[in-house]
């Protein structure tokens, strides 16, 4: 009898651990919860990361904002960065590019497709200093490094002629231009409200609306929020 009763102990204490495993790995997949801590500055978090970063580091150092990232820049030594990785950066680049080439009449399409990863690289170089440091310090909020449970909830707008919605706060990014952040709980199931937190990011100027990817990743330095791969850098 003794013997039984420990093996019943042993399978109910193996079955508690699988069952705990398993609403760890379903809170991890589904609501986004986990975060991530990276031992050191936002600038060596980036260059760590080179499948996602290593565009906004290379033109980081040509702009000269690598102090920005390391805390010791005019921004303060914390701040929060809506980070635009290097799917955004390769796709405005192609898109200015296949531009340029159908003006002067040519299939710009086509080119761009043609183009080598050095090719693209080059045109990372070439581009405008002013501009490129605007796109980047448009997703800077200096002093600050929020994380994404510290956002105020808000709603989208639904008026078509006004993007801003209620809730949320506008912060004046470290470019000057101001954007409203809003966090929201969308549905899961169809039920509203009991989903993944996410976090939005509108401009009044293009009117677009803006979601994270990829949020609280923490440095020594501040927070990065990953914007999604869709992003533009002319959103802002």
């Amino acid at each position: 009898m003794t013997i039984h009763l420990r093996r019943l102990s042993a399978l109910l204490l193996v079955g508690t651990m699988l069952l705990l495993s398993a609403c760890t790995k379903y809170n991890f997949v589904e609501t986004g919860l986990a975060q991530r801590e990276y031992p050191g500055s936002m600038w060596a978090y980036f260059e760590s990361h080179p499948y996602d970063w290593s565009m906004l580091v290379r033109i980081s150092k040509r702009l000269g904002l690598q102090s920005t990232f390391e805390g010791s820049g005019t921004y303060g030594s914390q701040i929060t960065c809506f980070g635009i990785t290097n799917h955004s950066w390769r796709r405005y680049l192609l898109k200015q590019y296949a531009d340029e080439v159908t003006n002067n009449g040519g299939d710009g399409e086509a080119e761009a497709q043609r183009l080598t990863d050095d090719q693209i690289l080059g045109l990372l170089d070439q581009l405008d200093a002013t501009k490129a440091k605007e796109f980047i310090l448009n997703g800077i909020i200096p002093s600050e490094a929020i994380p994404l449970e510290s956002f105020i909830p808000g709603r989208a707008s639904t008026n078509s002629s006004n993007p801003i919605g209620t809730g949320g706060k506008t912060y004046t990014m470290a470019s000057g231009k101001q954007l409203w952040i809003y966090s929201f709980r969308t549905a899961f199931n169809s039920v509203p409200g009991t989903g993944p937190e996410q976090l939005f990011l509108v401009s009044a100027s293009t009117q677009v609306t803006s979601f994270v990817a990829s949020h609280n990743i923490r440095t020594q330095t501040g927070i990065v929020h990953s914007l999604q791969y869709n992003f533009r850098p002319t959103d802002f």
